[in-house]
């Protein structure tokens, strides 16, 4: 019991004082030769050596609290944290959870780990993952992150539906719509089953998500305008390795597991792509998701600004949104939610930096919603939105999609 609570003491140090930048990987596995997902451990990046178990399905039996009721689940009815198993999970180092959704389960859940031998579950019912037949395959829900703007995302096989979830006392799920093919990306579907399907997703520091198929297929996503880029095939990998679980390490490399068949673990980097052993040491688990709190290291986009824990969107846009995205007749509207009072400037651009649009605004106070009107001569295609202070400076930058 003294060594439980002296690893646990360690760890809650160590977890709590790294959260941008940590050597810990959660993971969920399955025991050797077998097919059932539902265990949780902590493993170091670093020298791929488990840490500690935090969940073993066939040592305990942990109670889930569904936080509408606040009462414990029951022996039925899905009652176990990870019940029918589980392909999808993200961590956030903020809140230090843990959260997943159960394959065929209607429910985001959590674990919280800030004390990992005693960690607590969570979960919450989803009406937007209740629109799914879960039973199809391509509804499965197998990619799960916590992005750079510290919102969680989750992503279905198909790539039909890209979730957001906020990550406080009560999460709540949007369904932000299908991802959209990059024209470049031809016959590379990111919805394609036989390429695209399954692995996981990563977040980076230029704001993008980055997916990575049980195909060995790269994929950027851009979350605000949902156009994924596909940036080619990983090399070096086993024939027989499908990417299960991926998270990104303390040193920035993208840490990739396979569910089956006992492989070691490799690593990449988005730059080059070649995969290469992760740990001298031959460390063999079945995991079919990894999760860290760390974010892949980009080029900056964001006016030469890396994101750090959280977008400097948020921040520096005064929490101005746009909706809807993509732009389907022509028009949208921007609520400025919490921003400065007093003449604001609307503009509308094209991709070279063509003004399309410049509209005066004048704001009285936190809530107010102003439409935009778009040319309904212009093509369709990718735009850009600013918003402009009364002292021409920008506080808001977005891409959209006109559809």
């Amino acid at each position: 019991m003294k060594e439980n609570f002296l690893l646990s003491a360690f760890l809650f140090i160590a977890l709590s004082s790294a959260a941008q930048k940590s050597s810990f990987v959660y993971m969920i596995s399955a025991p050797e030769n077998q097919a059932s997902w539902l265990n949780i451990e902590l493993m170091n990046s670093k020298k791929g050596e488990l840490v500690q178990t935090i969940y073993d399905y066939r040592k305990q039996h942990a109670a889930v609290v569904d936080i509408e009721t606040n009462q414990q689940r029951t022996t039925t009815g899905n009652a176990l944290p990870t019940t029918t198993t589980v392909a999808a999970a993200a961590y956030d180092g903020k809140t230090q959870r843990m959260f997943f959704i159960p394959m065929r389960v209607a429910e985001l859940r959590w674990a919280d780990v800030r004390t990992p031998a005693e960690a607590k579950y969570y979960t919450t019912s989803s009406a937007v993952l209740n629109e799914l037949n879960l039973n199809d395959p391509a509804n499965h829900i197998t990619r799960m992150v916590i992005g750079a703007d510290g919102y969680g995302y989750a992503i279905t096989n198909d790539g039909n539906h890209l979730y957001r979830f906020t990550t406080g006392k009560k999460p709540q799920l949007t369904d932000l719509g299908n991802l959209v093919d990059a024209a470049a990306n031809g016959a590379m579907s990111v919805h394609s089953q036989c390429s695209s399907w399954g692995g996981d997703v990563v977040a980076g520091t230029d704001g993008l998500l980055y997916l990575i198929s049980q195909r060995q297929q790269v994929f950027s996503i851009d979350p605000e305008t949902r156009i994924t880029t596909n940036l080619g095939t990983i090399k070096g990998l086993p024939e027989n390795f499908t990417v299960n679980g991926a998270a990104v390490n303390d040193e920035g490399m993208i840490l990739l597991s396979c569910s089956y068949g006992n492989q070691p673990f490799y690593q990449i980097e988005l730059d080059q792509l070649q995969a290469k052993l992760a740990f001298t040491k031959d460390q063999r688990i079945n995991a079919s998701d990894l999760a860290s709190s760390n974010l892949a290291l980009r080029p900056a986009i964001n006016n030469g600004q890396y994101v750090q824990g959280r977008s400097p969107f948020e921040t520096a846009n005064q929490k101005i949104s746009m909706y809807p995205n993509p732009v389907t007749e022509y028009r949208f509207q921007l609520n400025f939610e919490e921003t400065t009072t007093g003449i604001h400037t609307i503009q509308v651009m094209d991709i070279s930096g063509k003004l399309l649009l410049n509209k005066i605004v004048n704001i009285s106070g936190p809530g107010q919603f102003e439409g935009v009107e778009l040319n309904k001569k212009i093509s369709k295609g990718m735009y850009f939105v600013k918003v402009l202070n009364s002292e021409l400076k920008a506080v808001y930058t977005s891409k959209f999609i006109l559809q």
